[in-house]
């Protein structure tokens, strides 16, 4: 495997293992926490999290020059925590083999797709994994910052962290 798809494949381990350390500790809300109002763009951690299950699988559609399984950004995968986790999960699967077998060439070569207001556009399939990383880590600090406010330890997400602990 080349450095770079070496290097993205890392990157999606790293989203991967910090959606379950973010799930391991929300699952110690209450019910009413989970869904309060907070001041988050999608409202609460559940719109939160619906709106990165549905991102992550937005922007897989796109690469693999599918449509797209979501037509807005606060569309809803689930309120049910279990299923809304393992939904995560296997968006991230699938994202690990869409990169399998690709070389540096496939990484950097401009991928053509449209965004949600359906104007083109082009990106590197690298620079789309790394926004999508980089997206999946802003919306979870939003998510921490209001563990905190709710009397909740916030989970160590950074990256540096998921490398001691990812093979």
């Amino acid at each position: 495997m080349s450095a770079l798809v070496t290097h993205a494949q890392r990157l999606l381990a790293y989203h991967g293992w910090a959606y379950a350390r973010l799930l391991d500790e929300l699952a110690n809300l209450s019910e009413e926490q989970y869904l309060v109002p907070c001041g988050l763009f999608f409202g609460n951690i559940d719109g939160t999290l619906n709106h990165l299950a549905a991102v992550d699988r937005i922007w897989l559609a796109r690469v693999r020059g599918e449509p797209s399984p979501f037509d807005h950004l606060d569309a809803w995968v689930s309120s049910d925590r279990a299923e809304l986790r393992r939904y995560l999960e296997v968006g991230v699967t699938a994202w690990h083999q869409r990169l399998d077998d690709l070389g540096d060439d496939a990484l950097l070569t401009p991928l053509t797709y449209h965004n949600m207001a359906g104007e083109p556009q082009q990106r590197p399939l690298l620079d789309i994994v790394s926004h999508l990383v980089n997206h999946g880590t802003h919306h979870r600090g939003q998510i921490t910052t209001v563990l905190t406010a709710l009397g909740h330890p916030a989970p160590k997400l950074d990256y540096i962290y998921a490398l001691a602990e990812l093979p």
